[in-house]
């Protein structure tokens, strides 16, 4: 039996709508949402249809789950998607393509018989009248010194996506994107955009999340989750990267970076293969990350600071860094490196030293579980090991006693103390920039 709200019937088992019915001033870029008395399943044919009211036998944007691909321009770059309909829990999340709604205009939506369906497989959620579900927008926000996103619609934006373009291109000014608790299924590209910090509101509870990945969008600059490109002083802090790629589904990065002075504060960074790319300065402070196939690469310089690193799944590498002999690659001060009770085997990095003679992977006062395998080091290539950095001062059991490192391919070196402390300075690995 339908619900009801002030505004009328909700559709069959729909306990509620967003935008609520009537509803005004909804942000351009709100996802459609439907709740239901139980959680629903996509079904195999159906469409989810906007119109103007003004113009009710035109589509303004539509989605049909049967279709066999999806793709939309974000940040001015064309993507693949999966099927941007998305179940969490008993909503429905629905993403129309990007800026397709108008401000200030009615609209209404329709929703086809067998779009969604009960665990019996029973049509459910179908809106066919054209009064049934309609909202007004409002107007187009401008960049603000703060912005607010909340997919539910409470926040100045709907997407961090529609945030990121509503800031003009070569910004400079001080901005800080803040966002609420919540799922929010997007690839996001941020470029030439500079002083801006993302903000969530919960570390935990702020999940930014997408199955990206190399098949769905070939290469390093389309299949990340979220690729920064050119941001200068930009800060990501208290809230999750998610990649939700399963296992074997190809490189997938929850966050790449290709920018100076990037700080990532307080964040957890998810996915399996691939996890972590970053190029120019970056600082990484308080932060967990996870994955199993060398999962933080790059060309660095990057200073992990007091982090969690875990390999979750199956062992592999933790690192892959292909920085040149001018500059340092991935520090690891003060940081555990945990994994799954089931890995053995894990090493700390891996490279080609033909390829990549100077790699550069440290790990100073860190503590490391039994999982990480005694050679510590996978080296491969022919030629000579002499520019090769992988360094290691005190690592640790979980306990705090001292590893034996006796075991360590010899190709790797154990640091002095005043080598150590030498790399312990931000400013010497990042290049003269001294985060705090």
């Amino acid at each position: 039996m339908a619900g009801m709200t002030n505004d009328g019937p909700l559709p069959p088992s729909v306990t509620s709508l967003f935008p609520r019915p009537g509803a005004s001033g909804v942000c351009l870029d709100a996802p459609l949402t439907m709740t239901f008395g139980a959680a629903p399943a996509i079904g195999t044919q159906g469409t989810i249809a906007i119109y103007a009211k003004s113009s009710p036998n035109t589509v303004v944007d539509k989605i049909d789950v049967a279709a066999a691909s999806f793709s939309d321009t974000i940040g001015g770059q064309t993507r693949n998607l999966v099927r941007p309909v998305f179940v969490d829990g008993t909503s429905a999340v629905i993403y129309l393509h990007q800026r397709k709604l108008s401000p200030n205009t009615s609209y209404f939506v329709t929703v086809t018989a067998g779009t969604f369906v009960d665990a019996q497989k029973n049509a459910i959620g179908t809106v066919s009248d054209q009064t049934g579900w309609t909202f007004t927008t409002g107007s187009a926000l401008a960049a603000a010194a703060n912005m607010s996103v909340n997919r539910t619609g409470n926040g100045g934006f709907c997407t961090v996506q529609g945030a990121f373009d509503a800031i003009p291109s070569n910004d400079t000014s001080a901005r800080t994107v803040t966002v609420a608790a919540g799922n929010y299924h997007e690839i996001l590209y941020l470029s030439g955009k500079k002083n801006l910090t993302l903000r969530g509101a919960d570390r935990a509870g702020t999940v930014i999340q997408y199955p990206n990945n190399d098949k769905l969008n070939s290469g390093t600059s389309a299949r990340p989750m979220f690729f920064a490109n050119g941001t200068t002083d930009l800060t990501i802090e208290n809230l999750t990267l998610y990649n939700t790629t399963p296992q074997d589904g190809s490189q997938a990065e929850a966050l790449r970076i290709q920018a100076d002075r990037v700080t990532v504060r307080d964040v957890n960074l998810k996915s399996l293969q691939d996890t972590l790319l970053t190029g120019g300065s970056v600082y990484v402070v308080n932060s967990y990350l996870e994955g199993n196939v060398d999962f933080v690469w790059g060309t660095g310089p990057t200073y992990f600071d007091r982090c969690e690193i875990k390999t979750v799944g199956r062992a592999g590498a933790i690192v892959q860094a292909r920085n040149g002999a001018n500059g340092y690659g991935y520090v690891f001060v003060d940081s555990k490196l945990t994994s799954d009770a089931k890995v053995t085997g894990q090493v700390l990095a891996r490279i080609d030293a033909g390829v990549y003679p100077a790699s550069n992977v440290a790990f100073l006062n860190c503590q490391m579980s039994a999982g990480i395998a005694a050679k510590g080091w996978t080296i491969t290539g022919t030629g000579t090991t002499d520019q090769l950095r992988f360094w290691e001062y005190q690592s640790t059991d979980a306990s705090g006693a001292l590893l034996n490192v006796g075991g360590r391919d010899p190709a790797s070196k154990q640091l002095s103390a005043s080598q150590a402390a030498n790399l312990r300075d931000k400013a010497t690995v990042l290049g003269g920039w001294n985060p705090q």
